[in-house]
């Protein structure tokens, strides 16, 4: 009989979980070795109590519980996840709660199955995630930052041309499918060679970001404010419900005030000339359209600037 208990003692010493056997009371008949690794250095004594030995089962809760049990003969399952303080030692464990009956006693079976590994899996999984989500957040702004180099002019921040004839052909297919009215503006800034050669190119920059405010402000929100090159400026109007809507937005940038703080506390004056064409009457094609509006601007720069020019209409 002592051989079979012995052999029965190793068997269980070379399980790849942790036994523990109590009686009614939660005293410890008997524990495997491998519960070594989950204790304090008294888990190996065998007849101490669960309570004493395990001192996270040391509260009401699990003790209300145990007893429920053995009383009841329900089992139990402890998550390493919901109860990680259960056992005082850095390895996780599920614990299964199981009771048997030996010679009419009560008994409980404890089975301690270590996720240590799994939870480290866990832990690594959750920090490759949260790198993966840094890389993309990044991608997303270097994504933005391309997009912003490729379809946006770097100095004033409104459309760029290749920005600008993308939007324009999808504006002029929908004005053509649409029987609609597509305006088109040209602005140049007066004199700007100018105020070059006076202030230098870093007051010119500071002239053209503030055109660019004008222009975008003086429109509405569907309306596309382009820079086409040096000191020109295009605007779109898409959907202009009446033609001589387009008037509005010539007020609103002729209104605007038009000083820049170029150096030193010197304020230069903005002038504009500005001129204006529209689809169908003035051209089929953008290039048609930007060809008529360039003319329409010289004319307006011969009066004097700060002008608006429409061959069509006289204002």
């Amino acid at each position: 009989m002592d051989s079979v208990v012995l052999d029965m003692q190793n068997i269980l010493d070379c399980l790849s979980l942790g036994i523990v056997i109590v009686d009614d009371q939660l005293k410890i008949l008997f524990q495997n070795r491998l519960m070594q690794k989950f204790e304090c250095e008294d888990c190996t004594q065998r007849g101490g109590s669960l309570l004493e030995l395990f001192p996270g089962f040391n509260v009401p809760y699990f003790q209300v519980t145990l007893m429920d049990a053995l009383e009841h003969g329900c089992s139990l399952f402890f998550s390493a996840a919901m109860h990680e303080n259960l056992l005082n030692c850095r390895e996780k464990c599920n614990i299964k709660v199981t009771r048997f009956m030996e010679n009419s006693q009560k008994r409980l079976l404890l089975e301690f199955m270590e996720v240590t590994d799994s939870f480290e899996r866990i832990r690594q999984l959750r920090e490759s995630v949260s790198e993966l989500r840094r890389l993309n957040r990044e991608l997303e702004q270097k994504e933005r930052a391309i997009q912003q180099l490729a379809y946006y002019d770097h100095l004033t921040g409104v459309a760029n041309r290749t920005l600008f004839y993308e939007l324009a052909e999808k504006f002029l297919y929908a004005a053509q499918r649409n029987h609609e009215v597509l305006g088109l503006m040209f602005i140049d800034v007066d004199n700007f060679k100018s105020i070059n050669d006076t202030y230098g190119h870093e007051a010119g920059d500071k002239i053209l970001v503030q055109v660019a405010e004008i222009l975008t402000k003086a429109t509405r929100r569907n309306d596309v404010v382009a820079r086409y090159g040096g000191d020109e400026f295009l605007i779109l109007l898409p959907q202009i419900n009446e033609p001589d809507n387009y008037k509005i937005v010539v007020s609103k940038i002729l209104r605007a005030k038009r000083e820049a703080m170029v150096c030193s506390g010197v304020l230069v004056e903005i002038s504009l000339s500005v001129g204006v064409s529209f689809y169908p009457q003035d051209g089929t094609t953008i290039d048609q359209l930007i060809v008529k509006a360039d003319r329409a601007m010289y004319m307006a720069k011969r009066r004097e600037g700060d002008n608006w020019y429409y061959p069509a209409k006289s204002h």
